[in-house]
């Protein structure tokens, strides 16, 4: 562990995807088909990231199926040895474990769904969309609450076998905003930065080298002191963050904390309705007086 703390710096601007050893899930995928393609999105159309042979194994990534026939897996490159992800069709493969539930993010079909032409922003939705279609594809939401001004639906999942709380932000009933919150409590709080990491790795492989990095010390009790880094967040002496923007989305990875919790989020947030969303927290704090 002090080994994986002490290269947080390097991190930040080298780091990959690494080979199977960074993952351990159980559930195990076998490939049934002379060659299956890996696809960087649930579509056919969308970039092949990988073939592979029949026999190899994937491990499932998330316990939903994409758009009712995609699974979200993980492999080892046999080119670089290095875990990458992508979604694979459901008929190409066999599953070595016994299916418990099944559950889906989106119909095949739904009008709300990916039409021809029409690019997602966030998971199986698009930025302006309305409450109602989001619940059509992702499902009823008992999480339900309304933060300052901004109506938010949240549904709990696992993410990279990680219990995770992914919320739909709404401003005037358009979706502004999304969010993944890791739930996880670690006796071992570098535990957290290992985890933000394996996240980065992800989000660099789909976005990119990040635009910006942060390594922001408030204390720097601990900061020759690397062991201790973990515990710096929990005390909010530390913070890091990353950052990617594509034409329509910020996407802002964190891990930060205080009075002994720590906070593992990424934020999405439409470029177009940014401005809305400031707009409805001022008014907000306006109807308090």
């Amino acid at each position: 562990m002090k080994k994986i703390i002490g290269l947080s710096i390097l991190f930040l601007f080298v780091l990959g995807l690494h080979s199977g050893g960074l993952y351990s899930f159980s559930k195990k995928l076998k490939i049934i088909v002379d060659k299956a393609s890996i696809h960087l999105d649930p579509d056919k159309r969308s970039t092949v990231v990988a073939m592979l042979d029949k026999g190899s194994l994937v491990s499932l990534g998330s316990e939903r199926k994409f758009r009712t026939k995609w699974n979200y897996v993980y492999f080892t490159s046999e080119k670089s040895g290095r875990t990458k992800s992508g979604y694979i069709l459901d008929t190409l493969v066999e599953k070595l474990f016994e299916v418990t539930k099944k559950s889906t993010i989106q119909r095949e079909g739904d009008e709300t769904g990916n039409q021809a032409g029409s690019k997602t922003n966030f998971r199986n939705t698009r930025w302006g969309m309305n409450k109602a279609q989001v619940v059509r594809i992702e499902g009823s939401s008992n999480h339900c609450e309304n933060s300052g001004g901004l109506d938010i639906i949240q549904y709990p999942q696992k993410i990279l076998n990680m219990d995770c709380m992914i919320g739909y932000v709404f401003a005037y009933n358009k979706l502004a905003k999304a969010k993944y919150s890791f739930l996880a409590n670690y006796e071992d709080k570098n535990q957290y930065i290992h985890n933000y990491k394996k996240i980065k790795d992800i989000l660099i492989q789909k976005y990119g080298k990040s635009e910006a990095e942060k390594v922001l010390w408030q204390d720097k009790q601990y900061q020759n002191d690397r062991s201790n880094w973990g515990l710096a967040i929990s005390l909010g002496h530390l913070e890091f963050s990353s950052l990617w923007k594509d034409s329509k989305t910020k996407i802002q990875l964190r891990v930060y904390g205080g009075r002994n919790r720590v906070f593992l989020v990424v934020l999405y947030s439409g470029l177009e309705y940014l401005d809305l969303a400031k707009k409805v927290r001022a008014q907000s704090q306006l109807s308090i007086w």
